[in-house]
């Protein structure tokens, strides 16, 4: 283990306790709103993108020029209009965390159930519908379907889907609604899952 691998990143560890002080003080459904909230006012800075094909929006992932790339890694294609994110962007922040405190506090799992209820917002981005597994969710989720607002193929708009999502411990999450929405198969969706944290579909509008 190098030196670098043993420093901590306050940065990610005050992160995650502000989120768990939100909870105790105005409750799971106001940091929920707060978080995602805040996702979304992200999408408002980045410009407007076209990408002249499908092949180009992939190509774009591929040398991380791509806006949904440059906040969450470069994600699989699996084919048809599926992806698989191999890392949670939040990995990091995770193991800091859990390196102090040895694990995660225990209203997250509240703040994830909060997450996947049926509401407004999680039903505009096609987020959370039971995809959710961390309070992390509430921010990926909505900044990436805000981020592909900004982006059009061959002119014309794209919408994401979370399908479905696999906590660090492996438990895997499915947004059934969104799958039936899609048409993607579950069984494909779980079986992204198996190498990947995470398993969208991109649509683009016809």
């Amino acid at each position: 283990m190098s030196v670098e691998d043993n420093i901590l990143d306050i940065a990610h560890i005050s992160f995650l306790d502000m989120i768990k002080v939100m909870i105790t003080q105005v409750g799971a459904a106001s940091a929920k709103g707060t978080l995602m909230r805040n996702a979304l006012m992200t999408a408002d800075s980045i410009s407007a993108i076209d990408y002249p094909s499908f092949d180009d929006y992939i190509a774009a992932i591929k040398d991380a020029t791509n806006p949904i790339a440059r906040i969450e890694g470069q994600a699989t294609y699996q084919g048809g209009d599926v992806f698989g994110l191999q890392k949670c962007p939040f990995a990091g922040s995770i193991k800091n965390y859990n390196d102090v405190f040895m694990g995660l506090p225990s209203s997250y799992a509240e703040f994830t159930d909060e997450f996947n209820r049926p509401g407004q917002i999680p039903r505009k981005y096609r987020v959370g519908g039971g995809a959710g597994v961390s309070p992390f969710c509430a921010v990926h989720q909505p900044m990436r379907s805000a981020f592909a607002e900004k982006i059009t193929i061959g002119g014309k708009k794209v919408l994401i889907y979370q399908l479905g999502c696999k906590s660090g411990s492996g438990k895997k999450g499915f947004a059934q609604e969104y799958i039936d929405e899609t048409g993607v198969p579950k069984d494909l969706v779980d079986k992204v899952l198996d190498n990947h944290m995470c398993c969208y579909s991109i649509k683009i509008q016809q």
